[in-house]
Protein backbone atom coordinates (compact mmCIF):
# COMPACT_ATOMS: atom_id res chain seq x y z
CA UNK A 1 0.00 0.00 0.00
CA UNK A 2 2.75 2.38 0.58
CA UNK A 3 3.90 2.19 -2.81
CA UNK A 4 0.62 3.61 -4.53
CA UNK A 5 1.41 7.09 -3.58
CA UNK A 6 4.53 7.04 -4.96
CA UNK A 7 3.29 4.86 -8.43
CA UNK A 8 1.09 7.76 -8.31
CA UNK A 9 3.22 10.66 -8.79
CA UNK A 10 5.80 8.95 -11.04
CA UNK A 11 2.41 8.14 -13.25
CA UNK A 12 1.49 12.12 -12.90
CA UNK A 13 5.17 13.41 -13.60
CA UNK A 14 5.24 11.07 -16.52
CA UNK A 15 1.82 12.35 -18.02
CA UNK A 16 3.54 15.69 -17.59
CA UNK A 17 6.21 14.45 -19.37
CA UNK A 18 4.31 13.63 -22.18
CA UNK A 19 2.19 16.63 -22.40
CA UNK A 20 5.02 18.69 -23.11
CA UNK A 21 6.50 16.28 -25.60
CA UNK A 22 3.34 16.56 -27.37
CA UNK A 23 2.99 20.76 -26.75
CA UNK A 24 6.22 21.61 -28.09
CA UNK A 25 9.35 19.84 -26.33
CA UNK A 26 9.45 16.74 -28.64
CA UNK A 27 8.75 19.43 -31.81
CA UNK A 28 11.62 21.56 -30.60
CA UNK A 29 14.25 18.69 -29.44
CA UNK A 30 13.97 15.18 -30.75
CA UNK A 31 14.33 16.21 -34.60
CA UNK A 32 17.62 17.97 -33.85
CA UNK A 33 19.15 15.48 -31.80
CA UNK A 34 18.49 12.63 -34.46
CA UNK A 35 20.26 14.64 -37.46
CA UNK A 36 23.14 15.85 -35.43
CA UNK A 37 23.81 12.08 -34.29
CA UNK A 38 23.02 10.84 -37.67
CA UNK A 39 25.06 13.71 -39.52
CA UNK A 40 27.91 12.61 -36.78
CA UNK A 41 28.28 9.31 -37.16
CA UNK A 42 27.91 9.22 -41.23
CA UNK A 43 30.29 12.08 -41.51
CA UNK A 44 32.81 10.15 -39.37
CA UNK A 45 32.47 7.01 -41.17
CA UNK A 46 32.32 8.05 -44.47
CA UNK A 47 35.13 10.07 -43.83
CA UNK A 48 37.00 7.39 -41.82
CA UNK A 49 36.87 4.64 -44.77
CA UNK A 50 38.27 7.47 -47.27
CA UNK A 51 41.31 7.57 -44.69
CA UNK A 52 41.15 3.45 -44.57
CA UNK A 53 40.95 3.32 -48.35
CA UNK A 54 38.02 1.77 -48.61
CA UNK A 55 36.12 4.24 -50.91
CA UNK A 56 36.31 3.06 -55.03
CA UNK A 57 35.65 4.30 -57.79
CA UNK A 58 33.16 6.33 -58.02
CA UNK A 59 34.11 8.58 -54.92
CA UNK A 60 37.32 9.36 -56.99
CA UNK A 61 35.37 10.08 -60.65
CA UNK A 62 33.12 12.46 -58.76
CA UNK A 63 36.01 14.16 -56.85
CA UNK A 64 37.54 14.63 -59.94
CA UNK A 65 35.22 16.13 -61.56
CA UNK A 66 34.46 18.39 -58.84
CA UNK A 67 38.15 19.71 -58.08
CA UNK A 68 38.16 20.23 -61.81
CA UNK A 69 35.49 22.91 -61.59
CA UNK A 70 37.01 24.23 -58.28
CA UNK A 71 40.06 24.91 -61.08
CA UNK A 72 38.28 26.46 -63.48
CA UNK A 73 38.38 23.20 -65.88
CA UNK A 74 35.79 21.39 -67.68
CA UNK A 75 34.75 18.48 -65.10
CA UNK A 76 35.48 15.60 -67.57
CA UNK A 77 36.94 13.70 -65.03
CA UNK A 78 39.47 10.42 -67.01
CA UNK A 79 37.78 8.12 -64.44
CA UNK A 80 34.58 8.30 -66.32
CA UNK A 81 35.97 8.37 -69.90
CA UNK A 82 37.91 10.35 -72.12
CA UNK A 83 36.34 13.52 -72.97
CA UNK A 84 32.91 13.00 -70.79
CA UNK A 85 31.37 15.77 -69.28
CA UNK A 86 30.28 14.88 -65.68
CA UNK A 87 26.66 16.09 -66.59
CA UNK A 88 26.47 13.34 -69.42
CA UNK A 89 25.94 11.29 -66.68
CA UNK A 90 22.71 12.11 -64.73
CA UNK A 91 22.50 15.86 -65.57
CA UNK A 92 23.46 16.38 -62.01
CA UNK A 93 23.96 20.52 -61.74
CA UNK A 94 24.44 19.83 -58.06
CA UNK A 95 28.06 18.99 -58.33
CA UNK A 96 28.33 22.85 -59.35
CA UNK A 97 27.90 24.32 -56.07
CA UNK A 98 29.56 21.61 -54.35
CA UNK A 99 32.81 22.53 -56.19
CA UNK A 100 32.52 25.99 -54.12
CA UNK A 101 32.87 23.80 -50.98
CA UNK A 102 36.11 22.05 -53.01
CA UNK A 103 37.92 25.38 -53.33
CA UNK A 104 38.23 25.42 -49.27
CA UNK A 105 38.18 21.68 -48.30
CA UNK A 106 39.37 18.20 -50.49
CA UNK A 107 37.10 17.24 -52.71
CA UNK A 108 36.63 13.42 -51.34
CA UNK A 109 36.04 14.43 -47.93
CA UNK A 110 33.49 17.46 -49.04
CA UNK A 111 31.33 15.23 -50.72
CA UNK A 112 30.76 12.50 -48.44
CA UNK A 113 30.24 15.03 -45.59
CA UNK A 114 28.12 16.92 -47.40
CA UNK A 115 26.61 13.58 -48.40
CA UNK A 116 25.85 12.96 -44.67
CA UNK A 117 24.80 16.21 -43.77
CA UNK A 118 21.81 15.68 -46.26
CA UNK A 119 21.13 12.16 -45.40
CA UNK A 120 20.25 13.61 -41.65
CA UNK A 121 18.59 17.11 -42.71
CA UNK A 122 16.03 14.40 -43.99
CA UNK A 123 14.89 14.09 -40.31
CA UNK A 124 12.81 17.54 -40.13
CA UNK A 125 10.81 16.84 -43.32
CA UNK A 126 10.00 13.10 -42.36
CA UNK A 127 8.94 14.25 -38.86
CA UNK A 128 7.19 17.32 -39.94
CA UNK A 129 5.16 15.11 -42.60
CA UNK A 130 4.45 12.79 -39.60
CA UNK A 131 3.17 15.05 -37.05
CA UNK A 132 1.68 18.08 -38.73
CA UNK A 133 0.26 16.18 -42.19
CA UNK A 134 -0.60 12.66 -40.50
CA UNK A 135 -1.37 14.44 -36.99
CA UNK A 136 0.77 11.10 -35.28
CA UNK A 137 1.95 11.32 -31.87
CA UNK A 138 5.43 12.15 -30.80
CA UNK A 139 6.01 8.84 -30.17
CA UNK A 140 4.68 7.32 -33.60
CA UNK A 141 7.02 10.41 -35.04
CA UNK A 142 10.03 8.94 -32.91
CA UNK A 143 9.49 5.36 -34.25
CA UNK A 144 9.64 6.19 -38.04
CA UNK A 145 12.57 8.61 -37.50
CA UNK A 146 14.45 6.26 -35.38
CA UNK A 147 13.67 3.52 -37.71
CA UNK A 148 14.72 6.04 -40.77
CA UNK A 149 18.33 6.63 -38.74
CA UNK A 150 18.65 3.35 -38.01
CA UNK A 151 17.39 1.71 -41.35
CA UNK A 152 20.85 0.17 -43.21
CA UNK A 153 20.20 1.71 -46.38
CA UNK A 154 20.62 4.98 -44.94
CA UNK A 155 23.87 3.86 -43.43
CA UNK A 156 25.07 2.21 -47.01
CA UNK A 157 24.04 5.22 -49.04
CA UNK A 158 26.41 7.38 -46.81
CA UNK A 159 30.11 5.24 -46.84
CA UNK A 160 29.21 3.61 -50.51
CA UNK A 161 31.13 6.61 -52.10
CA UNK A 162 29.18 9.63 -53.55
CA UNK A 163 25.96 9.68 -55.53
CA UNK A 164 24.13 12.83 -56.31
CA UNK A 165 20.65 11.02 -56.02
CA UNK A 166 21.66 10.48 -52.21
CA UNK A 167 21.36 14.01 -52.16
CA UNK A 168 18.15 14.01 -53.07
CA UNK A 169 16.18 11.90 -50.15
CA UNK A 170 15.28 15.02 -47.69
CA UNK A 171 14.38 17.21 -50.77
CA UNK A 172 11.97 14.04 -52.00
CA UNK A 173 10.66 14.21 -48.37
CA UNK A 174 10.41 17.87 -48.49
CA UNK A 175 8.20 17.61 -51.61
CA UNK A 176 5.60 15.32 -49.79
CA UNK A 177 5.43 17.99 -46.59
CA UNK A 178 5.45 21.02 -48.50
CA UNK A 179 2.96 19.79 -51.65
CA UNK A 180 0.14 18.15 -48.34
CA UNK A 181 0.90 21.73 -46.21
CA UNK A 182 0.46 23.73 -49.43
CA UNK A 183 2.98 25.73 -48.80
CA UNK A 184 4.31 26.00 -52.83
CA UNK A 185 7.26 28.11 -52.37
CA UNK A 186 9.06 25.42 -50.50
CA UNK A 187 7.60 22.86 -52.82
CA UNK A 188 9.12 23.94 -56.10
CA UNK A 189 12.62 24.54 -54.44
CA UNK A 190 12.27 21.23 -53.15
CA UNK A 191 11.20 20.34 -56.56
CA UNK A 192 14.31 22.32 -58.37
CA UNK A 193 16.44 20.65 -55.88
CA UNK A 194 15.18 16.87 -57.11
CA UNK A 195 15.59 17.37 -60.28
CA UNK A 196 19.53 19.45 -59.88
CA UNK A 197 20.51 16.15 -58.55
CA UNK A 198 19.42 13.96 -61.42
CA UNK A 199 17.17 14.56 -64.41
CA UNK A 200 15.42 11.05 -64.47
CA UNK A 201 13.81 11.41 -60.64
CA UNK A 202 11.74 13.74 -62.75
CA UNK A 203 9.92 10.76 -63.49
CA UNK A 204 9.05 10.57 -59.78
CA UNK A 205 8.68 14.11 -59.14
CA UNK A 206 6.07 14.06 -62.48
CA UNK A 207 4.43 10.68 -61.04
CA UNK A 208 3.97 12.53 -57.78
CA UNK A 209 1.85 14.87 -59.30
CA UNK A 210 -0.93 12.73 -59.52
CA UNK A 211 -0.97 12.36 -55.88
CA UNK A 212 -1.56 15.94 -55.85
CA UNK A 213 -4.33 15.16 -58.19
CA UNK A 214 -5.59 13.06 -56.19
CA UNK A 215 -6.01 15.47 -52.99
CA UNK A 216 -7.96 18.07 -55.16
CA UNK A 217 -4.67 20.19 -55.89
CA UNK A 218 -5.79 20.59 -59.62
CA UNK A 219 -2.70 23.07 -60.77
CA UNK A 220 0.34 22.08 -58.61
CA UNK A 221 -0.50 18.18 -59.88
CA UNK A 222 -0.46 19.37 -63.10
CA UNK A 223 2.48 21.91 -63.09
CA UNK A 224 4.22 19.05 -61.07
CA UNK A 225 3.39 16.08 -63.84
CA UNK A 226 4.65 18.63 -66.40
CA UNK A 227 7.62 20.37 -65.13
CA UNK A 228 8.93 16.92 -64.32
CA UNK A 229 8.46 14.86 -67.15
CA UNK A 230 9.30 17.78 -69.40
CA UNK A 231 12.61 18.16 -67.41
CA UNK A 232 13.15 14.37 -67.23
CA UNK A 233 12.64 13.67 -71.12
CA UNK A 234 13.55 16.31 -72.60
CA UNK A 235 17.39 15.81 -70.72
CA UNK A 236 17.60 11.89 -71.40
CA UNK A 237 15.51 11.81 -74.96
CA UNK A 238 16.50 15.01 -76.87
CA UNK A 239 19.81 16.74 -75.39
CA UNK A 240 21.47 13.23 -73.83
CA UNK A 241 21.53 11.99 -77.53
CA UNK A 242 23.21 14.90 -79.06
CA UNK A 243 26.17 14.25 -77.13
CA UNK A 244 26.43 10.44 -78.59
CA UNK A 245 28.45 7.48 -77.48
CA UNK A 246 30.75 9.21 -74.93
CA UNK A 247 27.39 10.58 -72.89
CA UNK A 248 26.61 6.90 -71.43
CA UNK A 249 30.03 5.77 -70.56
CA UNK A 250 29.26 2.17 -69.81
CA UNK A 251 25.56 1.94 -70.62
CA UNK A 252 23.42 3.55 -68.34
CA UNK A 253 20.59 1.15 -68.34
CA UNK A 254 22.88 -2.30 -68.35
CA UNK A 255 21.53 -4.56 -70.77
CA UNK A 256 18.42 -2.67 -71.30
CA UNK A 257 19.99 0.61 -73.67
CA UNK A 258 22.07 3.06 -73.41
CA UNK A 259 19.39 5.67 -73.17
CA UNK A 260 16.10 5.84 -71.28
CA UNK A 261 14.33 5.73 -75.07
CA UNK A 262 15.81 2.42 -75.64
CA UNK A 263 14.92 0.98 -71.87
CA UNK A 264 11.38 1.82 -72.61
CA UNK A 265 11.35 0.12 -76.13
CA UNK A 266 12.85 -2.95 -75.14
CA UNK A 267 10.88 -2.99 -72.18
CA UNK A 268 7.48 -3.26 -73.98
CA UNK A 269 8.34 -5.09 -77.02
CA UNK A 270 10.03 -8.38 -74.63
CA UNK A 271 7.95 -7.64 -71.21
CA UNK A 272 8.79 -11.08 -70.04
CA UNK A 273 12.49 -10.34 -69.68
CA UNK A 274 10.97 -7.27 -67.67
CA UNK A 275 9.80 -9.39 -65.42
CA UNK A 276 12.28 -11.67 -65.45
CA UNK A 277 15.07 -9.15 -64.46
CA UNK A 278 12.68 -7.69 -61.91
CA UNK A 279 12.36 -10.84 -59.80
CA UNK A 280 15.81 -11.28 -59.66
CA UNK A 281 17.11 -12.44 -56.18
CA UNK A 282 18.98 -9.06 -55.67
CA UNK A 283 15.76 -6.76 -56.37
CA UNK A 284 13.80 -9.08 -54.08
CA UNK A 285 16.36 -8.82 -51.57
CA UNK A 286 16.92 -5.24 -52.04
CA UNK A 287 13.18 -4.55 -51.75
CA UNK A 288 12.72 -6.78 -48.94
CA UNK A 289 15.65 -5.06 -46.80
CA UNK A 290 13.88 -1.82 -47.88
CA UNK A 291 10.67 -2.93 -45.89
CA UNK A 292 11.60 -5.10 -43.61
CA UNK A 293 12.91 -2.05 -41.01
CA UNK A 294 9.46 -0.21 -41.26
CA UNK A 295 7.44 -4.09 -40.93
CA UNK A 296 6.15 -3.49 -44.53
CA UNK A 297 3.81 -0.76 -43.58
CA UNK A 298 4.26 1.34 -46.83
CA UNK A 299 1.90 -1.61 -48.85
CA UNK A 300 -0.39 -0.29 -46.76
CA UNK A 301 -0.47 3.10 -48.57
CA UNK A 302 1.00 2.15 -51.66
CA UNK A 303 -1.10 5.23 -53.26
CA UNK A 304 2.13 7.22 -52.00
CA UNK A 305 4.90 4.45 -52.87
CA UNK A 306 4.10 4.11 -56.28
CA UNK A 307 5.53 7.50 -57.91
CA UNK A 308 8.37 5.67 -57.22
CA UNK A 309 7.61 2.17 -58.70
CA UNK A 310 7.90 2.82 -62.48
CA UNK A 311 11.51 4.77 -62.36
CA UNK A 312 12.38 2.16 -59.36
CA UNK A 313 11.68 -0.37 -62.42
CA UNK A 314 14.14 0.57 -64.77
CA UNK A 315 17.10 1.13 -62.03
CA UNK A 316 15.90 -2.28 -60.49
CA UNK A 317 16.69 -3.83 -64.50
CA UNK A 318 19.86 -2.17 -64.99
CA UNK A 319 23.12 -3.98 -64.42
CA UNK A 320 23.79 -5.13 -61.06
CA UNK A 321 27.54 -5.10 -61.14
CA UNK A 322 27.49 -1.28 -61.67
CA UNK A 323 28.88 0.10 -58.78
CA UNK A 324 26.40 2.80 -58.26
CA UNK A 325 23.69 0.71 -58.43
CA UNK A 326 22.55 0.57 -54.93
CA UNK A 327 22.71 3.95 -54.52
CA UNK A 328 20.52 4.66 -57.40
CA UNK A 329 17.74 2.09 -56.26
CA UNK A 330 17.53 2.90 -52.89
CA UNK A 331 17.62 6.67 -52.42
CA UNK A 332 14.65 6.73 -54.82
CA UNK A 333 12.36 3.90 -52.57
CA UNK A 334 14.02 4.89 -48.80
CA UNK A 335 12.22 8.37 -49.45
CA UNK A 336 8.94 7.23 -50.36
CA UNK A 337 8.80 4.02 -48.38
CA UNK A 338 8.67 6.42 -45.60
CA UNK A 339 6.29 9.02 -47.19
CA UNK A 340 4.00 5.81 -47.28
CA UNK A 341 4.88 4.77 -43.42
CA UNK A 342 3.75 7.90 -42.22
CA UNK A 343 0.29 7.73 -43.85
CA UNK A 344 -0.02 4.09 -43.15
CA UNK A 345 0.69 4.52 -39.52
CA UNK A 346 -1.89 7.47 -39.93
CA UNK A 347 -4.43 5.06 -41.14
CA UNK A 348 -3.43 2.05 -38.18
CA UNK A 349 -4.09 4.12 -35.32
CA UNK A 350 -7.25 5.68 -34.07
CA UNK A 351 -8.30 9.55 -34.22
CA UNK A 352 -8.24 11.22 -30.80
CA UNK A 353 -9.05 15.28 -30.23
CA UNK A 354 -6.07 16.33 -32.59
CA UNK A 355 -3.57 13.57 -32.79
CA UNK A 356 -3.83 9.94 -34.00
CA UNK A 357 -3.01 7.38 -31.47
CA UNK A 358 -0.90 4.57 -32.15
CA UNK A 359 -1.01 1.32 -30.15
CA UNK A 360 2.68 1.65 -28.35
CA UNK A 361 2.99 -2.40 -29.57
CA UNK A 362 3.33 -1.75 -33.19
CA UNK A 363 5.96 1.73 -32.81
CA UNK A 364 7.87 -0.65 -30.56
CA UNK A 365 7.84 -3.57 -33.18
CA UNK A 366 9.07 -0.71 -35.68
CA UNK A 367 12.08 0.05 -33.41
CA UNK A 368 12.68 -3.08 -32.80
CA UNK A 369 12.86 -3.84 -36.29
CA UNK A 370 15.00 -0.93 -37.61
CA UNK A 371 17.33 -2.18 -34.25
CA UNK A 372 18.00 -5.49 -35.01
CA UNK A 373 18.51 -5.17 -38.58
CA UNK A 374 21.29 -2.27 -37.86
CA UNK A 375 22.79 -4.57 -36.09
CA UNK A 376 22.97 -7.55 -38.70
CA UNK A 377 22.98 -6.06 -41.51
CA UNK A 378 24.14 -2.26 -41.10
CA UNK A 379 27.69 -1.77 -42.59
CA UNK A 380 28.26 0.52 -39.75
CA UNK A 381 27.19 -2.13 -37.33
CA UNK A 382 28.53 -2.55 -33.89
CA UNK A 383 30.09 -5.56 -35.54
CA UNK A 384 31.78 -4.00 -38.04
CA UNK A 385 33.61 -1.70 -35.21
CA UNK A 386 33.50 1.75 -37.32
CA UNK A 387 34.84 3.55 -34.22
CA UNK A 388 38.16 2.23 -34.74
CA UNK A 389 37.94 3.30 -38.37
CA UNK A 390 40.12 6.21 -39.96
CA UNK A 391 43.22 4.56 -38.49
CA UNK A 392 45.52 3.19 -41.57
CA UNK A 393 46.92 0.10 -41.56
CA UNK A 394 50.51 -0.52 -42.89
CA UNK A 395 49.41 -0.64 -46.19
CA UNK A 396 47.30 1.79 -46.13
CA UNK A 397 50.13 4.54 -44.60
CA UNK A 398 51.99 2.77 -47.48
CA UNK A 399 49.48 3.53 -50.46
CA UNK A 400 49.60 7.34 -49.18
CA UNK A 401 53.04 7.64 -49.06
CA UNK A 402 53.54 6.34 -52.66
CA UNK A 403 50.43 8.86 -53.62
CA UNK A 404 52.78 12.03 -51.76
CA UNK A 405 55.17 11.46 -54.68
CA UNK A 406 53.06 12.49 -57.62
CA UNK A 407 52.09 16.30 -58.36
CA UNK A 408 48.58 16.73 -59.99
CA UNK A 409 50.04 17.53 -63.45
CA UNK A 410 51.18 13.76 -63.89
CA UNK A 411 49.29 11.28 -65.42
CA UNK A 412 48.44 8.17 -63.34
CA UNK A 413 47.29 4.73 -63.40
CA UNK A 414 46.02 3.14 -59.90
CA UNK A 415 44.49 0.13 -57.96
CA UNK A 416 41.14 1.24 -57.28
CA UNK A 417 41.94 1.82 -53.64
CA UNK A 418 44.77 4.05 -54.68
CA UNK A 419 42.30 6.13 -56.65
CA UNK A 420 40.13 8.59 -54.01
CA UNK A 421 43.62 10.16 -52.77
CA UNK A 422 44.86 10.73 -55.90
CA UNK A 423 41.88 11.97 -57.38
CA UNK A 424 42.64 15.90 -57.63
CA UNK A 425 44.47 15.51 -60.93
CA UNK A 426 44.08 16.35 -64.24
CA UNK A 427 44.74 13.00 -65.60
CA UNK A 428 43.99 9.37 -63.72
CA UNK A 429 42.72 6.18 -64.78
CA UNK A 430 41.79 2.94 -63.17
CA UNK A 431 43.56 -0.31 -63.17
CA UNK A 432 41.15 -2.86 -63.90
CA UNK A 433 40.98 -5.18 -60.78
CA UNK A 434 39.21 -8.50 -62.43
CA UNK A 435 42.92 -8.86 -64.37
CA UNK A 436 46.81 -8.61 -63.53
CA UNK A 437 47.93 -5.69 -64.85
CA UNK A 438 49.62 -5.51 -68.34
CA UNK A 439 52.48 -3.34 -69.73
CA UNK A 440 51.26 -2.93 -73.06
CA UNK A 441 47.70 -1.58 -71.94
CA UNK A 442 48.50 0.20 -68.57
CA UNK A 443 51.57 1.70 -69.16
CA UNK A 444 50.42 3.69 -72.24
CA UNK A 445 49.49 7.35 -72.14
CA UNK A 446 50.63 7.76 -67.95
CA UNK A 447 53.82 8.83 -66.43
CA UNK A 448 53.07 6.53 -63.41
CA UNK A 449 51.50 3.68 -62.60
CA UNK A 450 50.42 2.47 -59.22
CA UNK A 451 49.85 -1.19 -58.08
CA UNK A 452 48.17 -2.32 -54.91
CA UNK A 453 49.06 -6.17 -54.70
CA UNK A 454 45.45 -6.29 -52.42
CA UNK A 455 43.30 -4.90 -55.40
CA UNK A 456 44.29 -7.36 -58.41
CA UNK A 457 44.84 -11.07 -58.52
CA UNK A 458 47.92 -12.23 -57.40
CA UNK A 459 51.06 -12.56 -59.41
CA UNK A 460 53.75 -14.76 -59.07
CA UNK A 461 57.39 -13.09 -58.53
CA UNK A 462 58.24 -14.68 -61.90
CA UNK A 463 55.43 -12.48 -63.17
CA UNK A 464 56.04 -9.28 -61.31
CA UNK A 465 59.77 -8.88 -62.39
CA UNK A 466 58.86 -9.64 -66.44
CA UNK A 467 56.42 -6.91 -65.42
CA UNK A 468 59.46 -4.56 -64.03
CA UNK A 469 61.45 -5.59 -66.92
CA UNK A 470 59.43 -4.32 -69.76
CA UNK A 471 58.41 -0.96 -67.71
CA UNK A 472 62.16 -0.69 -67.29
CA UNK A 473 62.49 -1.11 -70.98
CA UNK A 474 59.65 1.31 -71.46
CA UNK A 475 61.59 4.45 -69.88
CA UNK A 476 60.28 3.84 -66.17
CA UNK A 477 61.88 3.39 -63.31
CA UNK A 478 60.55 2.09 -60.04
CA UNK A 479 60.14 4.85 -57.44
CA UNK A 480 58.72 2.89 -54.17
CA UNK A 481 59.09 -0.69 -54.26
CA UNK A 482 57.46 -2.00 -51.16
CA UNK A 483 57.28 -5.80 -51.52
CA UNK A 484 56.26 -6.04 -48.20
CA UNK A 485 53.00 -4.14 -48.02
CA UNK A 486 52.31 -4.64 -51.72
CA UNK A 487 53.20 -1.65 -53.14
CA UNK A 488 54.69 -0.54 -56.22
CA UNK A 489 54.86 2.64 -57.99
CA UNK A 490 56.83 3.15 -61.33
CA UNK A 491 57.40 6.81 -62.79
CA UNK A 492 58.47 8.03 -66.08
CA UNK A 493 60.84 10.80 -65.54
Amino acid sequence: MSELPIQRRLSRRLIRFQARLEASLGDRWIPPIIALLMIGVLAFTSVARIRNLGSGRDLAGYSQAVWLLAEGKLPEASLFGDGVHVLELHWSFILYPLAGLATVFPAAETLVVTQAIFLGLAVFPLWRLARRIANLRVGAATALTAAYALHPATHRLAINDFHPETIAVPFLLGIAYFGASKRWLPYWLCVAAVLACRADLGLAVALWGFVLLGDGERRAGLWTLGVGSVWALGLLLVVQPLFGEASVFGGQYGDYGDSLAEVLVNAATDPLMLLRDLTLVDNVELIVGLLAPVIFLPLLSLRYLLPAVPLGAIYLVTDANDSGAFAERSALFLAFVFIASVFALSRLGDMGVDRVFVDVRLLATVVAAAGLLFISSSPISPYEAPWNWGDPNATDAAVLRATDELGPEIAIRASPSALTPLSERFWLYALDESRRPDAAFDLANTRALLIVDRDLPEVTPEQRQAFVDVATNAGFEVRVDDRDNGVTLFFRP
